[in-house]
């Protein structure tokens, strides 16, 4: 988190700097070759700003991607999770089935004899 807050902190810095050059190049009260030198400086922190908004999108975007797979994993756990309760009652069901015709066996037994 420290890293993301000074990427944060870095970008506001670069933008503050940015602004500066860029009022003091509207002002008008420097020369030409200073200007020049303003306007490259001022190009080169745009170039830095490009670059951690670029490696920010790409760390929303992969926390993105790693959240729907995560959600996805999670419903299909649910489901196998369903369809194991399913399964087990289905099992449950199937054997006080057999029990009741186990006793109903006995039950015939019992009276034949």
């Amino acid at each position: 988190m420290t890293k993301d807050k000074n990427k944060k902190e870095s970008i506001e810095v670069l933008m503050k700097q940015i602004e500066e050059i860029i009022d003091q190049l509207e002002n008008g009260e420097i020369d030409l070759d200073e200007s020049i030198k303003k306007y490259e400086n001022g190009m080169a922190l745009i170039e830095k700003c490009k670059k951690i908004l670029k490696e920010s999108r790409l760390k929303i975007e992969y926390l993105k991607d790693k959240a729907e797979k995560y959600k996805e994993n999670e419903e299909i756990n649910e489901d196998e999770d369903k369809e194991e309760d399913e399964d087990k009652d289905k099992e449950e069901e199937e054997e006080e089935d057999e029990d009741e015709d186990e006793d109903k066996d006995e039950d015939k037994d019992e009276k034949q004899n």
